[in-house]
């Protein structure tokens, strides 16, 4: 909860959606602090953990070992399932690539690949989130560098940098449909807004690639499902362009957790129910609501 500046910032996100009787546990405490708001390692008194379950994020060996320890109920998949769902690994083998796409599992592959793939490409790390874990060509002199420590990981995806016309997920709790997002990302593929609201303005002119995507992920779904993991996930899906039309790249990546798109889609049913959210968060600006 303290490894990173935004995940601090972020603790208090809950707040926007969370019930009043709702306990929200953070690592520390801004001033004059909501009091839903609860200090880890601060003792919580039996009234308040009475008849309580644990809402996590995304399933966590570390909430697993403090809810044992405070004797409060607390279920998650089994950790190798949550770790396969994941991977970028296991999306990119189970569903449509992008042309030119290939998994890269030695350094002589990567090399090749490099090579024999024309313009703008990117380099995804498995388990890279937010556009961290990308390495983007051309760009930076370190690639020896990046190729031998992330290879000495596991495998990396090499994909053609396309231009992407929109993107968007949808999200899922235990193979149940909860809500489709239109979101907006920086130009290396970095998070920076989300809309939610009524399907049809969200996804005006698009609902295409809503349907086609929604068929497409119903064979991940059972898969993840089979291999014992449950709760939510989040889709990532876009449109782009290739050879001057829209096409779609049905199945980007597979959180499989809670995501900024499922908290715009519980923010904005909660404040402004029949209108478009768009939610934004920025590391020196914390977070912004509009609707409209």
């Amino acid at each position: 909860m303290r490894s990173h500046p935004v995940v601090e910032k972020l603790q208090t996100l809950p707040l926007l959606y969370a019930g009043p009787n709702d306990l929200v546990l953070v690592s520390c405490l801004p001033p004059s602090p909501d009091p839903r708001l609860i200090l880890i390692g601060s003792e919580i008194h039996a009234e308040r953990i009475e008849d309580r379950k644990i809402e996590d994020w995304g399933a966590s060996l570390a909430i697993q070992k403090w809810a044992a320890e405070q004797r409060i109920p607390y279920r998650m998949p089994d950790w190798d399932a949550v770790r396969a769902v994941n991977s970028k690994v296991f999306s990119f083998t189970r569903s449509p690539r992008l042309p030119s796409s290939e998994l890269l599992e030695t350094e002589k592959e990567a090399l090749l690949w490099i090579e024999k793939t024309p313009g703008p490409k990117v380099l995804k790390t498995p388990f890279g989130t937010a556009g961290r874990g990308h390495f983007l060509i051309p760009g930076s002199s370190h690639l020896p560098q990046f190729l031998r420590k992330e290879l000495a990981k596991g495998p990396l995806i090499g994909e053609p940098w396309v231009e992407r016309i929109l993107d968007f997920s949808t999200q899922w709790k235990d193979g149940e449909l909860l809500g489709a997002t239109r979101f907006e990302n920086a130009p290396n593929g970095s998070y920076r807004a989300t809309l939610a609201g009524p399907r049809e303005t969200v996804f005006a002119g698009s609902t295409w690639a809503l349907e086609e995507h929604l068929a497409a992920v119903q064979p991940l779904l059972q898969e993840i499902h089979a291999l014992g993991f449950f709760g939510h996930l989040g889709i990532d899906a876009f449109i782009y362009k290739r050879n001057g039309k829209e096409a779609l790249q049905p199945v980007v990546e597979i959180n499989g957790r809670k995501t900024m798109s499922w908290a715009a889609l519980k923010i904005q049913e909660k404040t402004c129910p029949g209108k478009i959210l768009c939610f934004s968060f920025s590391p020196s600006g914390g977070i912004a609501l509009e609707n409209g």
